[in-house]
This record gives structure tokens, C-alpha cells and sequence, in this order.
């Protein structure tokens, strides 16, 4: 199978849908700000591991299409919202939305999107039964719950200095990893997964998204703005508290933590310090964020090889998403 069209024409099918739900004559600056980062692109993640899912299973292309573009919305009206409450100017290389429209339009847009996201999901679970119905929206309610209170530990945690290896890891099953497996959960149960199927679907997806977020904290300090398309060591401006940062407070000689101190949190911390910050957390954390991001990968394929699949070129991309995981620099 050729993956690069498989994933295109995902990616394709998606974006139309969003743009349907997403036109409007009668509030446009409302549904402008709404769209604003969806046409800058990204990576599609989410819909591409619950289309692939169900397709795996032979579900119904149109359907997964429908909730992919129902998970990516809920996904963006996260970003909409974490940009505010980060104070974030760019976002995918564009400004962010509260910094083109001003801060009431961007929780509005947020607002919006986080409506429509339900109205996606709701009709792409059309003639379903009821049981199927509930679970499905169970799961993505689920969703929301799990990632703000996730959201919340990792603001909270900015402001601790006694953040542990198992809170981050708490925190980041949390905001990230549940709404991936919430994304193949949903893709076995709208393609006829009995439980165990699902439980297999969402603990790959569970294990993927905490693999995924730890990789993407190395990537916030390790990638050029123009690569991360967001200001580089803005997690370290932020003071959050990553694996790479909790791991280094840990192992630093006190001179090193004397830096740290300093500019973790310090908004006005200059380049030229932010730099020496982040060579002295690459230094005792990259490995070993490394290996665990690739632990949790192979946790995750696991599960995925326990699966009686019905297409095994969905199953390819899902390894290949997962490679890609780990492998990304981006």
C-alpha cells in the first residue's frame, strides 16, 4: 500500500468535513478565528489513528471520516484555548488566534469549536443503536473531562518545585494521551469492536499518546522556531515541568540548578540563557526521555499485535504512525 496517499486522502476527507461544519455568512470573524489553524496545516494525528483503526476493522470509511473530523475539532479547540492561557504568539507558524482576534473571539472560537466537535461526532453515529451510541459518547465526554483536568495539573505544576516522574507521567496520560486513545477506541467501536477489541484499541492509543507527548517535549527544546512553528524553549519560559525537567532538577550539580532556577518560570530570561537552560536539560534527560518515549511505543504494538484485524495495510500505518512517533523531530 502506498501510505503517503492512504494518509493524504484521510487528511483530505477530513478537512473537507471541518470546512463544511465551518462555513457561515452570518458571524464570519467568529468561524474565521474558528478555522484560522486548521489551515495552517498539522499533523492530523488523531483522525488518521481513528480512521485507520476502523478501517482496520472494515468500518465504514464516511463514518470514521465524520468522527476524525469530530476529534480533530475537539483537539483544536484545546490549542485555541492553551495558546491563550500560555500566552503563545505562534501557533503552527502562524500567529495564534487570541493574538489575530484579541482574547473574547479566541475563547469564543474555542467555544465554538468544542459545540461542533459534539455535532460531528453526533451525526457521524447516525442509525446507530443505543448502546453503541452512549459508549461512543461516553468516551469522548470522557475526553474532555480527562484533558482539562490534565491541563489544569500542568498549569498547577508550573508553580511546585516537588513535581515527580509519576505526577508528569499522571499529567500527561491526562492532556494528551487519553484523547489519543480515545481516537482508536472510538474507531473499533463504530466499526463493530466487541470490548475487548476496544480495550486493546484504546490502550495503544493510551501508550502512543504518552510515548507522543514525551517526544514532544524534547522536540519544544531541541527544534528551530521555523521547524516547531511556535517560539522555541517556551516550555522552559513557562517553567513547565516535563520529564526532561523534573529528570534534570534531579541530577543538576548545584551550579547547574542555580541557572535553572533562574530562568524556569522567568518569562524575561534572555536567548542566550534559555540556551544554556536546555543544553544542560539535553545533557541529563535526552536519553532517557528517549528510551521511555520508546517503551511506551513498543506498550503500545503490543496491544495493536493482539488485534483480529480485518485489514492489515490499516494496521501498517498504524505501526508506521507509531514509528513515526518517536522518530519525528517535529
Amino acid at each position: 500500500m502506498n501510505l503517503e496517499r492512504y494518509f493524504s486522502d484521510i487528511i483530505n476527507d477530513v478537512n473537507n468535513a471541518i470546512a463544511k461544519y465551518l462555513e457561515s455568512a452570518n458571524t464570519p470573524t467568529l468561524y474565521e478565528a474558528s478555522r484560522h489553524l486548521f489551515s495552517a496545516g498539522g499533523k492530523r494525528l488523531r483522525p488518521l489513528i481513528l480512521v485507520s483503526s476502523a478501517d482496520s476493522l472494515g468500518g465504514d470509511r464516511k463514518r470514521s471520516i465524520l468522527a476524525g473530523a469530530a476529534i480533530e475539532t475537539l483537539h483544536t479547540f484545546t490549542l485555541v484555548h492553551d495558546d491563550i492561557m500560555d500566552h503563545d504568539s505562534l501557533r503552527r507558524g502562524l500567529p495564534t488566534v487570541h493574538v489575530k482576534w484579541g482574547e473574547p473571539m479566541a475563547i469564543l472560537a474555542g467555544d465554538l469549536l468544542h459545540a461542533k466537535a459534539f455535532q460531528m461526532l453526533n451525526d457521524s453515529l447516525t442509525g446507530f443503536d443505543s448502546d453503541i451510541y452512549h459508549k461512543v459518547m461516553e468516551t469522548f465526554v470522557n475526553s474532555v473531562i480527562t484533558l482539562s483536568e490534565g491541563q489544569a495539573m500542568d498549569m498547577e505544576f508550573e508553580n511546585r518545585d516537588d513535581v515527580a516522574i509519576d505526577d508528569y507521567m499522571e499529567m500527561i496520560k491526562k492532556k494528551t494521551a487519553y484523547l489519543i486513545a480515545c481516537s482508536s477506541g472510538i474507531g473499533s467501536m463504530i466499526s463493530g469492536g466487541d470490548n475487548t477489541t476496544f480495550e486493546k484499541f484504546f490502550n495503544f492509543g493510551l501508550y502512543l499518546g504518552i510515548s507522543f507527548q514525551i517526544v514532544d517535549d524534547i522536540i519544544g527544546i531541541t527544534s528551530d522556531e521555523s521547524e516547531l512553528g511556535k517560539p522555541v524553549f517556551s516550555d522552559i519560559r513557562e517553567g513547565k515541568r516535563t520529564l526532561l525537567v523534573i529528570k534534570t532538577l534531579n541530577e543538576a550539580s548545584s551550579e547547574e540548578l542555580l541557572l535553572l532556577r533562574s530562568v524556569l518560570g522567568n518569562r524575561n530570561s534572555s536567548h542566550e540563557d534559555l540556551k544554556k537552560a536546555a543544553e544542560i536539560i539535553k545533557t541529563h534527560s535526552f536519553e532517557y526521555a528517549y528510551n521511555l518515549a520508546e517503551k511506551y511505543k513498543v506498550m503500545a504494538l503490543s496491544n495493536l499485535s493482539e488485534i483480529n484485524f480485518k485489514n492489515k495495510d490499516a494496521i501498517d500505518a498504524l505501526v508506521y504512525i507509531s514509528d513515526f512517533t518517536v522518530k519525528r523531530r517535529k
